[in-house]
């Protein structure tokens, strides 16, 4: 699924996580609860061992000789295609931008250059900067121009069928050099690493939205892929400005797995009659940047339904499963970018939309679910938060996710999970659920 839809400027980034500091010391059952300024200390000293714990742990091999990596392409000039140049261009990074389609890639070549003079336009950057940046990106629409690229990430449609073929082109292209990383956020990264040719140098990278802000992406290790392979995807992502993060091949990975049992629960509730706005505004007292609703609309609910249609490949989605965000989508309400989704848009303004009700209840009607819309805050919390939990701890058990505190810092640094409340498994614990979690000791 793809500021994150999470993110806003003062979020804190791999760089503005406070320096390490001795692990916190759970809270007796017995103590009084500790003040929220307390709390909030306690996460940010847990956060920063857990990134440290991440960015050393010995899940990475030490592979000395690497390659020098220097040029980069990107295959796929979309919204994440053009985030992931902005990166790039940011680290200074010469960058080919590729796309077969030439309106395609003219349109995210206006993107990338909208994004730079809006930073010089903030002060961010300077006319100079910007046009250093703008000189590292080459755009083309021959995969010929590819062939000595060091890295070639792709970013096209989310659907395995054209991620395998075009992988499949490339390595006809690419010299053996090049690593193949793919952003998908939930595909078979076996399934496409089996048909590209060169099965030990295809990894996963989960870029976030926006590519250019969120400061995380998952590193999605597949069975083939060697070591070297992996140390220079760690290598990239760090270059890029993001904290790796390393997680097993399973659908969703981390951060889209839990957050696939988040959605179910928003739909189900919008089902029963709860409105969108107000699903948003209690989580967003809860400490969420953004609700759910809102952030569906601003990754569209078309791109969401295609999510959607690959999943019901691989699992069982009963006639209710996720049914309000797939509706909205078969009525062209795709969220911002159509003016229409779970609200109505002035410019990127929501406004509560009223016949979305009417939405609501006909679908209940057709499936035969009786409106149950008088729940408190409390319940709306707990419903949509405890999936986050149960399915943190599945990964866990599956070996999916390194560590506990790898899986809190994915929601907060990339799906905007409350930063003072240390992560889902960190927050649970303090709820008297579990243990509270501790990263590993750093391995150097």
């Amino acid at each position: 699924m793809k500021k994150h839809l999470f993110m806003k400027d003062d979020m804190p980034t791999t760089a503005h996580l406070p320096p390490a500091a001795p692990a916190p010391s759970p809270v007796p059952a017995s103590a009084p609860s500790p003040s929220p300024a307390a709390t909030s200390a306690a996460a940010d000293a847990y956060l920063a061992l857990a990134r440290a714990a991440t960015l050393h742990g010995a899940e990475w091999p030490a592979v000395r000789d690497l390659p020098a990596d220097r040029l980069l392409a990107v295959v796929g000039a979309g919204t994440m295609g053009a985030g992931i140049a902005l990166c790039a261009l940011a680290a200074g990074v010469p960058t080919l931008l590729a796309d077969a389609r030439p309106e395609a890639l003219a349109h995210g070549v206006a993107r990338i250059r909208s994004s730079l003079d809006g930073a010089v336009q903030r002060g961010r950057l300077t006319p100079r900067q910007r046009d250093e940046r703008l000189a590292l990106l080459r755009p083309c629409a021959d995969w010929h121009e590819l062939a000595d690229a060091d890295a070639v990430i792709e970013a096209v449609y989310e659907n395995l069928g054209v991620k395998q073929t075009l992988l499949a082109q490339l390595h006809a292209v690419c010299g053996p050099q090049t690593l193949f990383i793919s952003n998908t956020s939930t595909l078979d990264i076996d399934a496409m690493a089996q048909a590209s040719g060169r099965p030990d140098r295809v990894v996963g990278m989960h870029f976030l939205t926006p590519a250019h802000i969120t400061p995380l992406v998952e590193v999605v290790q597949g069975r083939a892929l060697s070591a070297a392979s992996l140390a220079r995807a760690r290598a990239w992502a760090m270059r890029l400005g993001k904290l790796p993060v390393l997680c097993g091949n399973a659908w969703g990975f981390i951060g889209n797995r839990m957050f696939e049992g988040y959605l179910r629960e928003v739909d189900a509730l919008q089902l029963a009659g709860v409105p969108a706005e107000r699903i948003d505004r209690v989580l967003e007292a809860f400490g969420f940047v953004l609700g759910p609703c809102r952030t569906l609309d601003m990754a569209g609910t078309d791109l969401v339904s295609q999510v959607l249609a690959e999943r019901g490949k691989r699992f069982d989605q009963p006639p209710a499963y996720r049914r309000i965000t797939q509706r909205l989508a078969e009525l062209g309400r795709f969220g911002q970018k159509s003016g229409r989704g779970h609200y109505l848009y002035e410019g990127r303004q929501p406004v509560p939309d009223p016949d979305l009700a009417r939405v609501c209840a006909e679908e209940a009607a057709r499936l035969g679910l009786t409106p149950q819309p008088d729940v408190s805050d409390e319940h709306i919390v707990t419903r949509c938060v405890q999936p986050l939990v149960d399915e943190g701890q599945r990964l866990l058990a599956e070996g999916v996710a390194q560590r506990a505190s790898d899986i809190d810092l994915v929601w907060v640094l990339g799906y905007g999970f409350p930063a003072s409340k240390g992560g889902p498994l960190w927050w649970a614990a303090g709820q008297g659920h579990q243990t509270p979690p501790q990263p590993q000791a750093v391995v150097s």
